[in-house]
């Protein structure tokens, strides 16, 4: 496993403009959704809400293609296929140019893909609850009160959590315990599925299908690898996470909070899809 961690380390490292297009598409998205949430005529709502997820599907469908772009582009580089550094960074610099074929290419296959991804975990999400609803212990607590204060400062979700009883929070842990559970499992045999698309070209209508089963195989046949790769992803989202709330006591270590933040997210994803491409 350690091998895979210090290869994708290495290809994010060396090939840094894979991060360019998820810092670009995130300021987009911000400013996106801000008008989304002004829009109080429901046709208008429809308009901003379809543009979004056709933007965040062509954005995966040219991001996730420049990454296995430059997994390759490491193999290469690895393997001394250039004959000096200029060559190997304007190589490097050249993988910026793959993001629109990647959109032509994949956006009908991964736009599928990602609807599917999104109706089964709401789906999955909804029935859990209800199941715990019957199974578990309730708290006792506004459900909407409580999302809220979920999404506020962490001040205000203190205060709320301290005007609860013992028997509140434990019953509220025992929430968050369970559907963090599903939520985790759903993620973990989930987590190759959009590599597997990448994997084999085929009809945009059987992609998703298709790629959950070389998914789940996939898993099941690195099962031990797979656990390690997430627990470890995992654990290093907590690290980002303290070092986010270090950050943030002024606006120029908050910059470079967020700059770590997209970097981690660029070298997750270059993780699994190395891990992948190097194990299928």
């Amino acid at each position: 496993m350690s091998l895979y961690i210090k290869k994708a380390f290495d290809t994010t490292k060396d090939n840094l403009i894979i991060a360019q297009p998820l810092i670009l598409f995130l300021i987009i998205l911000m400013f996106t959704t801000s008008a989304l949430a002004q829009q109080t005529n429901k046709i208008a709502y429809v308009i901003f809400l379809t543009a979004n997820l056709l933007l965040c599907t062509a954005f995966f469908a040219g991001w996730f293609y420049m990454v296995i772009k430059a997994i390759n582009h490491q193999k290469k580089a690895d393997l001394g296929v250039y004959n000096n550094y200029k060559e190997k960074t304007e190589a490097s610099m050249a993988l910026g140019k793959e993001f629109f074929p990647g959109v032509g290419e994949y956006f009908l296959p991964v736009t599928f893909t990602l609807i599917l991804y999104v109706t089964v975990y709401i789906l999955l999400m909804f029935v859990s609850f209800e199941t715990g609803l019957k199974l578990l212990p309730q708290p006792q607590i506004n459900w909407t009160d409580f999302f809220m204060a979920a999404n506020a400062t962490p001040a205000e979700m203190h205060k709320y959590v301290s005007s609860l009883s013992f028997t509140q929070i434990k019953s509220l842990n025992l929430w968050m315990f369970y559907m963090g559970g599903i939520a985790s499992l759903f993620t973990f045999f989930t987590m190759f599925l959009f590599p597997a698309v990448y994997d084999k070209k085929e009809h945009f209508l059987l992609a998703p299908f298709s790629s959950f089963n070389r998914n789940i195989i996939f898993i099941f046949k690195n099962f031990f690898g797979a656990v390690g790769l997430i627990i470890f992803l995992f654990f290093l989202n907590i690290l980002i996470s303290i070092f986010s709330i270090f950050f943030s006591i002024n606006i120029i270590l908050s910059v470079a909070g967020l700059l770590l933040t997209f970097y981690f997210m660029t070298y997750a994803i270059v993780l699994i899809f190395l891990y992948y491409e190097e194990k299928k």
